[in-house]
C-alpha cells in the first residue's frame, strides 16, 4: 500500500468518481438495517471494482478507500471493534449526499422518522412561547436557525421521499418479473407480491399520506400543520414578519406534497389488481420506458455537445417508429381563423338556406320513374334536373362534383347517383353565368349508396373547379355603367 496521503478535497472527489463503491455499501447497509459497514467487506467491494482497471488507477481507489485515509479525513467518524470485526460509520452527510446521486438509494420515511420531526417542531414552539424574539438574544437566534433548518430538512426529505417512491413503478416491475415467466407459479408470487407492497403501503406510503394531511387528528398533540400556523402566530405577534412569511411558504409546499403521495397510492393499488397478462405487458413498457431513460441521462452529463437524446438505434431496434413518418398527419376538424374560412362558412349556409326557401320549386324525379328503364323517362328525368340547375346558386368552388352531390342528396327527391353525371355534363358545356369550369388532372373518389340495390357506387372523377371568369366584373360594371 503507497504512504501517499489525500486531503479531504481530494478523497472526497475521488468518492464521486467512482460511485459505485459506495452505491453497494449503501444498499447492504439498508438491507441489513444497519448503521456501519465492516471494514472487510469495504475492502471486497475496492478489489472487485478495480479488477479491470489500469494499476495505476487501481493504486490510487485503493488508496483513497483504505480505512486509515478515509478515518484521517474524516468521511469515516467512528470505528468500532465487535464480534472480531472493525466497523465503519460513515458521515451522515456524505451518505445523504450518495443518495442524491442515485434514486433507489433513497430511504422510505417511515412512521417513527416523521413523528420525530413533529416531535422536534412541537418543541421549537413551546420554546418559542417562552422567547425574547429579540435579535440580540443569541437564545433567540439559535432558536430561530434550529427551525429553519429544522423545517428545511423536512421538506428535502419528503421530496427526496417522493422522488423515490416514483421510482416504484420499475422496482414493481422487478417484483412481477418471475410472474411473467413462471406462470405456473403465480398464485404463491401474487402472495408475496401482495405481502411485500402491503409492507410498503402500511410502513411508508400511509403513514406520509396521514402526516402530510392538514385534517389529522393525532391523540397526543397537533398535528403538522397545525404546529406551523402556531409557529406563524407566534412570530406574525411578535413583529418577526420575515421569518414567518418563509414559515408560511414553507408551509404551502409541504401541502403540495400530498398530491403526489396520494397518486403514488393509487398505482400501487392499480398494480395489485393487475393479472399475469396486464404485468407481461406492464413489464414490457417498463422495459423500454428504461431503455429512453438511459438515453436522456446521457444528455444531463457536463458534456454540452449531447444535449439532444439520441434515438436512432432505438428506433431501429424496437420497430415501434418504423413507418411513422411515412403516415401523413390527421387532419383536424376545427374553425379556422382567418376571415375567409368564415366567408366560405357563411356562403355554404347562405345556399343551404337558399335551397330551402326554394322547397316548392324542388323537383321530384321520382315521379317520372326509374331511370335506365325507358328513354323516354330518362329524357323527362333530365329535362326537369336541367330546369332545376338553371335556377341553382353556386359559388367558387374546387370541387364541383363533390358540391352537386352535396346539393342534391337529400334535398331532391328521388336522386340516384348518375342524376349526378347528368348535372356535371350540363354544367361541363353549359356555364353558370358569370363562372366557368376548369378540369384538372387530379383524380378524387365520391362514395355513394344506390337505393336500387344496396350496394355502394364509387365514382371516380376529375377534379372540376367552378371559377369566376376573368372578365365577368368588368363586363357587369360597363354594362351598369352605359345603363346608367
Amino acid at each position: 500500500m503507497s504512504s501517499k496521503r489525500f486531503s479531504t478535497l481530494d478523497t472526497t472527489r475521488l468518492l464521486f468518481e467512482h460511485p459505485r463503491v459506495l452505491f453497494r455499501v449503501i444498499e447492504r447497509m439498508d438491507r441489513e438495517s444497519v448503521r456501519y459497514v465492516r471494514e472487510s467487506e469495504l475492502a471486497m467491494d475496492v478489489l472487485d471494482y478495480v479488477r479491470d482497471l489500469k494499476r495505476t488507477e487501481q493504486e490510487r481507489i485503493r488508496t483513497g478507500f483504505s480505512t486509515d485515509n478515509l478515518f484521517r479525513t474524516g468521511l469515516v467518524i467512528d470505528i468500532v471493534k465487535a464480534e472480531g470485526e472493525r466497523r465503519l460509520v460513515f458521515q451522515e452527510a456524505l451518505l445523504n449526499l450518495i443518495r442524491a446521486c442515485n434514486a433507489s438509494l433513497y430511504q422510505e420515511l417511515t412512521d417513527a422518522r416523521l413523528r420525530g420531526h413533529l416531535v422536534t417542531l412541537r418543541d421549537i414552539h413551546d420554546r418559542l412561547t417562552r422567547s425574547t424574539f429579540n435579535d440580540a438574544d443569541p437564545d433567540f437566534t439559535e432558536l430561530r436557525d434550529d427551525l429553519n433548518e429544522r423545517v428545511s430538512l423536512l421538506i428535502g426529505l419528503l421530496r427526496q421521499n417522493i422522488l423515490r417512491m416514483q421510482t416504484l413503478s420499475a422496482d414493481l416491475a422487478d417484483m412481477s418479473g418471475d410472474a411473467s415467466r413462471e406462470p405456473e407459479q403465480f398464485t404463491a408470487f401474487r402472495q408475496d407480491l401482495l405481502e411485500r407492497i402491503a409492507t410498503l403501503y402500511e410502513r411508508h406510503i400511509q403513514p406520509t399520506l396521514v402526516f402530510l394531511n392538514p385534517d389529522t387528528r393525532l391523540p397526543d398533540g397537533a398535528n403538522l400543520f397545525a404546529t406551523l400556523e402556531g409557529i406563524i402566530r407566534l412570530l406574525e405577534q411578535n413583529r418577526q414578519q420575515d421569518i414567518a412569511d418563509q414559515m408560511f411558504r414553507s408551509s404551502l409546499s409541504l401541502n403540495a406534497l400530498h398530491k403526489p403521495i396520494q397518486s403514488l397510492a393509487a398505482e400501487v393499488d392499480h398494480f395489485l389488481r393487475k393479472t399475469r397478462r396486464s404485468m407481461i405487458q406492464y413489464n414490457a413498457m417498463e422495459h423500454f420506458f428504461g431503455q429512453l431513460r438511459e438515453l436522456k441521462e446521457e444528455t444531463e452529463t457536463l458534456n454540452l455537445k449531447k444535449k439532444w437524446l439520441d434515438g436512432s438505434d432505438f428506433s431501429r431496434t424496437t420497430g415501434f417508429l418504423v413507418g411513422l413518418k411515412a403516415q401523413s398527419r390527421p387532419k383536424q376538424y376545427a374553425f379556422g381563423q382567418s376571415s375567409s374560412y368564415y366567408q366560405l362558412l357563411f356562403s355554404e349556409l347562405d345556399l343551404r338556406l337558399a335551397d330551402l326557401g326554394r322547397k316548392a320549386q324542388v323537383p321530384d324525379l321520382g315521379r317520372t320513374g326509374a331511370a335506365g328503364k325507358d328513354p323516354k323517362v330518362d329524357a323527362e328525368r333530365i329535362q326537369t334536373l336541367y330546369q332545376w340547375l338553371e335556377t341553382l346558386q353556386l359559388r367558387p368552388t374546387g370541387d364541383l362534383v363533390r358540391e352537386l352531390h352535396g346539393r342534391l342528396d337529400g334535398v331532391v327527391a328521388g336522386y340516384r347517383f348518375p342524376d349526378l353525371l347528368a348535372a356535371v355534363n350540363r354544367l361541363n358545356h353549359k356555364h353558370p353565368e358569370g363562372f366557368r369550369v376548369v378540369t384538372t388532372n387530379r383524380f378524387q373518389t365520391l362514395e355513394a349508396d344506390d337505393r336500387t340495390d344496396d350496394i355502394a357506387d364509387v365514382f371516380v372523377y376529375r377534379r372540376r373547379r367552378l371559377e369566376p371568369r376573368p372578365n365577368s366584373n368588368t363586363e357587369q360594371e360597363a354594362a351598369n355603367h352605359a345603363g346608367s
